[in-house]
């Protein structure tokens, strides 16, 4: 089977869509697809040859170009010449570019949805409204996203499909248990995978932290993720936390450091479905977040860890706290946790749904 994977860019196999990209891709290719590659604006990474198949530049700017336009049309008509019918985007402008340029050349494509939509602008919209013509699926990687995707961008129900994403089941050698009996006289160390972005709402479980250091629980808090850690440093010194809270950049291998949480929190504005919560959930560890997005079709309330309004720094550290002076509940819930992650959002799922959606769209894809 032939697939043509589009997006805008790709800068590292280690962000949410890319990672599950790379992990749909070398699924596909064990199963003998002939997968191609290509980026709208190549990066660094595109350029270093580690993709797993040949990386394709279309070298398209702005997309209110028309020449952007016709680069898209030409490598279409590549793609219908080389036997290629369905053609999978991801990303904003492919979105809006691909499809209606596929359409010409004869091939289906389908997109992909991520996120809440917090980059929807009025011109987004009406151009999605107006090409998502030409979308023959939308693949959405949870219900708050498929929600979202449909009433944004009246994509009819009937299109659109829900696909959760896939991680590697963990060997026997791998399972972690959530830590705790061994450390009941220790400090609990409190953890967040997220970028250091206004959008995490880093500040709400720094300040969180502050509330519980004042109550005398000894408490760490590990926050790994890249960005400016100007205003949060600032944050950390004004409450006086300067031993408590560590700021660890970006992490190659963020479960590594995972694995030394008691707790794990993600405490975002809005979330598509996280990666962070299902990594926290592969390690074993309860997991405190805020009810938005997709967090609540992973986290069930009070079996696998806890959900709060968002932006409720009471709620969140009252949470906290609860699992911080209880390591049999911690254990419990991490163990529960880890039990839900293998019977729903394997990477073997995931590949399999997007292989039978794919020859839904095209019934005549054969075997190579």
């Amino acid at each position: 089977m032939k697939l043509s994977i589009i997006m805008d860019r790709y800068d590292n196999p280690y962000a949410g869509t890319e990672s599950q990209v790379l992990k749909l891709v070398n699924g596909l290719m064990e199963q003998g697809w002939d997968i191609q590659f290509a980026v709208l604006r190549g990066t660094d990474y595109t350029r270093s040859g580690m993709f797993p198949v040949p990386v394709h530049d279309l070298g398209v700017g702005s997309i209110s170009s028309p020449g952007s336009w016709f680069k898209m049309y030409r490598y279409a008509r590549l793609l219908r010449k080389q036997g290629f019918s369905v053609v999978h985007a991801f990303f904003n402008d492919t979105s809006v570019i691909a499809p209606p340029m596929m359409r010409l050349a004869g091939l289906k494509t389908l997109i992909s949805r991520r996120d809440m939509g917090f980059w929807y602008s009025g011109t987004y919209l009406k151009a999605l409204r107006l090409t998502g013509r030409c979308v023959h699926a939308a693949v959405c990687n949870s219900k708050a996203v498929a929600e979202i995707t449909s009433r944004f961008e009246k994509i009819p129900p009937g299109k659109i499909h829900v696909i959760y994403n896939g991680y590697p089941d963990m060997s026997s050698g791998e399972q972690v248990s959530a830590s705790g009996a061994s450390r009941l006289e220790a400090e609990v160390v409190v953890g967040i995978v997220a970028n250091l972005r206004p959008i995490k709402r880093i500040e709400d479980l720094i300040e969180a932290i502050g509330l519980l250091a004042r109550e005398g629980l000894h408490l760490k808090l590990n926050v790994i993720g890249g960005g400016d850690p100007s205003a949060y440093m600032d944050q950390v010194r004004r409450l006086g936390l300067e031993e408590r809270v560590h700021l660890l950049g970006s992490q190659p291998e963020p479960e590594r450091h995972i694995r030394d949480f008691d707790i794990a929190v993600l405490c975002s504005e809005t979330e598509g479905f996280s990666n962070a919560i299902i990594e926290y959930m592969r390690c074993g560890k309860p997991v405190v977040c805020t009810r938005t997005g997709g967090n609540p079709e992973v986290v069930e309330e009070g079996l696998n860890g806890y959900l709060v309004p968002v932006g409720d720094v009471e709620a969140l550290a009252d949470r906290i706290r609860k699992l911080a002076e209880n390591p049999q509940l911690r254990e419990k819930m991490g163990k529960a946790a880890q039990s839900q992650l293998a019977d729903k959002y394997s990477m073997k799922a995931m590949v399999a749904k997007h292989v039978e959606l794919y020859r839904q769209i095209e019934p005549g894809m054969v075997e190579i």
